[in-house]
């Protein structure tokens, strides 16, 4: 049976209405393990302005990479990146999910250069060159201040020449009023190590080892997912350890992180809805 006109503005109403509803909001894969039987990797939405989290998905597949698109989230499921992982698409007022077709490439997470400078970015008046090890922020032309970010021994030939280095700065991204800037490190395939550069001071703080980081909008703090780590499943009938990783919130003016999720939980693949 065809659906009416009415229906069918329904439809797009509620649409909107879910689309405006997630604007500002954090949307991430998130697993809660059970004692017994299978669980999956579902889409949930974390509220950065009253810190509400909240479950999108039920259904028994996984939900990974979830992202905001026209209205809707796009999602990667089984597993990202394997052959038979597809592309699938879930409408928040509906509850529908469709399968739209092989899932992506993965994207690159790396600052893309300019002239001379292997990583770069650019806030008004401030701009950001990652070099290796090296870091330069200048404004307006003229260099304010430099860092060396060398968390290990770097390469030695023959001759005593300093090589490449095993760490190099691979991301930098400032701060949405530009107060802040956050560099990114090479650490292994998992995870990189991130901090932050004070523009005024060029004071150097440790953020964390994490798979995944955001400035969150209209405010200096980042979001962040820990590194994989093994836990006991309690309850479980045989001894049994599990992946777990969790959102945690980065302050750069006091320099600490507070949990947003704990517990025996899987949540990675942060990304944030636009406004």
């Amino acid at each position: 049976m065809a659906m009416s006109s009415t229906g069918r503005l329904l439809i797009l109403i509620l649409s909107l209405f879910a689309a405006s509803s997630l604007s500002g909001q954090v949307v991430f894969s998130r697993r809660v393990y059970k004692e017994q039987g299978r669980s999956y990797q579902q889409i949930w939405t974390w509220n950065p302005a009253n810190g509400v989290l909240k479950a999108l998905t039920q259904s028994r597949r996984d939900h990974y990479l979830p992202a905001c698109t026209n209205g809707k989230i796009t999602f990667v499921s089984p597993e990202p990146y394997e052959k038979n992982s597809k592309l699938w698409s879930f409408d928040p007022a509906s509850g529908e999910e469709r399968l739209i077709g092989p899932a992506p490439m993965p994207a690159s997470h790396e600052t893309p250069p300019k002239n001379d400078c292997p990583r770069f970015a650019k806030a008004g008046g401030f701009e950001a060159c990652g070099n290796d090890e090296d870091l330069t922020v200048s404004r307006t032309g003229k260099v304010v201040g430099h860092v060396n970010i060398q968390t290990n021994d770097c390469p030695l030939d023959n001759h005593g020449n300093i090589g490449k280095c095993a760490t190099p700065i691979f991301f930098l991204r400032w701060s949405p009023d530009a107060k802040w800037l956050l560099v990114g490190e090479v650490d292994n395939a998992h995870e990189s190590d991130y901090y932050v550069v004070e523009a005024a001071t060029m004071e150097l703080t440790k953020v964390a080892s994490a798979s995944d980081i955001l400035w969150l909008p209209q405010r200096d703090e980042l979001l962040y997912v820990t590194p994989m780590d093994l836990a006991p499943l309690a309850g479980a009938r045989r001894e049994r350890n599990v992946w777990v990783q969790q959102l945690m919130l980065f302050d750069p003016a006091t320099g600490k992180s507070t949990a947003i999720t704990s517990g025996v939980t899987n949540n990675v693949d942060a990304s944030l809805c636009g406004r």
